[in-house]
């Protein structure tokens, strides 16, 4: 949608949002939007913040926000209308209160909804997820006007997600048809991509990615879905399967040269905090070859290169490597890991190596020498240990 069209949409939130005091002030009731027409908006708003408009993200959050009151307000018999009780279940699917659904369903079944539609929804939204299924999942999306046809799969596939995956991405596949361009089939996408990965489907995660990229990369929200795609490239545990590894580059191929860097670089940190230093390394070994790097990224590059080889590196080139690091282009957490990392590198490469041998070396990395067992040992528990200087996370989590 052009910028005009898309100032044309704002001015229609804040003429909605004005116009019922309006109305009350100056005795003209007919002015009044009804509830359709306000979520007809509000869809508006953000199947634009899908396509990128953080002015109709800022606005659409607004609105749901301001809205509550004025559909309270409406009078009985605005409901005698399908088109206004289809809107409210609209509006609560899309992050509004449930207040106003919830007073809709003590007048009784609202007309033009199937059976349960109304209650499912208001279950759903308030966290009654074993109602929600009872009355939600028997029904047929393909049934449902095109308003909601698209929400109730989406959510049919919440529901599932975790007890039946292969189903989920049916439904996300239907959501995503019954709602095209919409925040919707956005929604359904960063679904898929984590379904795919949780049940190890990489061409499904290909293809959802390349989709999303294609349909979605300029959305408000296309920051968490890189950050969920690699998360879910971690689940891929391509350090110990190597087959894997070109087929997961070749998947990033959907991003831009600077999101495929930054998509790497959290998987060669993530990877590196879990011990699979395999992945680390061909992760960050990766970013490393893409060009451009600004002396800031280049010093994290190497900075998780070189700790992932500190288990496995007999000679000291993890260690040299570590050396020529600039601290001073590092964040302060990855400060403090270059320092861990120097300290247990420097006791590996110290270390002499016994030449003894042990037929029990299957938790540790393939090419150790079983006469490193302990320092090994550390190394690893000295990473593991750094999880709390690199992922600000546990950091939040200081009271039990």
């Amino acid at each position: 949608m052009k910028r005009s069209a898309r100032g044309l949409w704002i001015a229609t939130a804040i003429c909605l949002l004005t116009s019922p005091v309006r109305a009350q002030t100056e005795a003209v009731p007919a002015a009044s939007p009804q509830p359709y027409q306000i979520v007809r908006t509000l869809q508006s708003l953000q199947n634009e913040a899908a396509a990128g408009s953080k002015v109709a993200h800022t606005a659409q959050a607004k609105l749901l926000r301001d809205v509550e009151q004025p559909l309270l307000q409406q009078p009985p018999e605005i409901w005698a209308d399908p088109r206004n009780t289809r809107a409210i279940v609209q509006y609560v699917l899309s992050g509004g209160q449930p207040t106003v659904l919830r007073e809709l369903l003590a007048r009784g079944e609202p007309v033009g909804l199937p059976q349960g539609l109304a209650e499912g929804a208001l279950a759903y939204v308030t966290g009654d997820s074993a109602r929600a299924r009872t009355l939600l999942l028997p029904l047929d999306p393909a049934t449902l006007h095109e308003t909601l046809a698209g929400h109730l799969a989406l959510i049919q596939a919440s529901l599932i997600m975790r007890s039946d995956q292969k189903r989920a991405l049916e439904l996300l596949d239907q959501a995503r048809l019954l709602a095209p361009g919409s925040l919707v089939e956005e929604g359904a996408l960063r679904r898929a991509v984590f379904i795919a990965a949780e049940i190890n489907e990489l061409d499904r995660l290909e293809k959802a990615t390349a989709q999303y990229i294609r349909r979605f990369d300029r959305s408000v929200y296309a920051e968490n879905f890189r950050q969920s795609f690699a998360a879910g490239l971690i689940r891929f545990d391509i350090g110990r399967d190597a087959d894997k590894f070109p087929r997961l580059v070749a998947t990033l191929q959907a991003f831009d040269r600077e999101q495929r860097r930054a998509v790497l670089l959290i998987i060669a940190r993530d990877a590196l905090l879990k011990g699979r230093f395999e992945q680390a390394r061909r992760a960050a070994d990766e970013a490393a070859r893409l060009p451009g790097a600004d002396p800031d990224t280049a010093a994290r590059t190497s900075l998780y290169a070189a700790a992932a080889r500190i288990a496995v590196d007999r000679a000291d080139g993890a260690l040299v490597t570590l050396k020529t690091i600039d601290p001073a282009r590092l964040p302060p957490a990855e400060t403090e890991i270059l320092q861990t990392a120097l300290r247990v590198a420097s006791h590996i490469v110290d270390a002499p190596a016994r030449p003894t041998t042990t037929p029990n070396a299957e938790s540790e990395p393939a090419g150790i020498d079983p006469g490193m067992k302990r320092l090994v040992t550390m190394a690893e528990r000295s990473l593991r240990e750094s999880q709390a200087l690199l992922d600000p996370r546990p950091k939040a989590r200081k009271t039990p």
